[in-house]
C-alpha cells in the first residue's frame, strides 16, 4: 500500500463502552481475495471517544507532511459488527485486518505480540519485553502498547503488571477491567 496515496475513512458508532472511532483503507484488488470473499480493506485505528481520534489524525497530519492522504467519513458495518460481536460476548475474536500506519519497528513487534494474546489470557509488560525480542525495555514496551492504535485488535487490555495488578490503561482502568471481565466468562 502506497502510503503516499492512501485514501482513508472514518466513522464512530456508540458501543456498550462508549463511543467507538474507527478509521479503515481500501486495499488493492486482489484476485485471492475475490476468491476466497476476503474484504480488501484493512484496519488502521480503532479508539475509545473523540479525543483518541482528533489524536490520531493530528498524528496523521505529522506523518503525512508532504502529502495528506484523502480522509471521508464512510461507514464499514461489517468492522462495526465484528466490535460489537467481541464486546457483546458473541465473539472471542476480532476478524479484522490491521494495518498499522506508523510506529516504529519496536512498536511493530510489541503490537504485534499483543496479537498473539490469547482471549481469556494475560501477561506482563516484561514478558511483552521478551517476547519482542527486548528483554531489557519493559518500560519502553509499556509505552508502546499506550500507542497501541487498533484497541480491542490489538488487545492491549491483556497486558498486567507482573504483581498481578491490572495496571494503566489508555481508555481508563474500568474500561480494561470490563473487558478483562468479559473474557473470564
Amino acid at each position: 500500500m502506497d502510503i503516499e496515496k492512501i485514501k482513508l475513512y472514518f466513522y464512530s458508532f456508540k458501543t456498550k463502552i462508549g463511543e467507538i472511532y474507527y478509521i479503515w483503507s481500501e486495499s488493492a484488488p486482489d484476485t485471492e481475495n475475490q476468491k476466497t470473499g476476503k474484504a480488501n480493506y484493512s484496519v488502521n485505528f480503532i479508539g475509545l471517544g473523540e479525543e483518541a481520534f482528533n489524536s490520531y489524525m493530528n498524528r496523521i497530519a505529522k506523518n503525512f507532511c508532504k502529502s495528506e492522504p484523502v480522509i471521508l467519513e464512510n461507514r464499514n458495518k461489517h468492522i462495526e459488527d465484528e466490535i460489537n460481536n467481541f464486546l457483546n460476548g458473541k465473539s472471542k475474536k476480532i476478524n479484522l485486518e490491521p494495518y498499522f500506519l506508523f510506529g516504529s519497528d519496536f512498536e511493530k513487534s510489541v503490537w504485534s505480540v499483543l496479537m498473539t494474546i490469547p482471549f481469556g489470557q494475560t501477561i506482563s509488560y516484561r514478558e511483552v519485553s521478551v517476547l519482542a525480542e527486548r528483554p531489557d525495555a519493559w518500560r519502553a514496551a509499556g509505552t508502546a502498547i499506550g500507542k497501541n492504535p487498533l484497541l480491542l485488535l490489538v488487545p492491549c487490555h491483556r497486558v498486567i503488571k507482573s504483581t498481578g495488578e491490572i495496571g494503566y490503561f489508555s481508555c481508563g482502568v474500568e474500561i480494561k477491567k470490563f473487558l478483562l471481565d468479559l473474557e473470564s466468562c
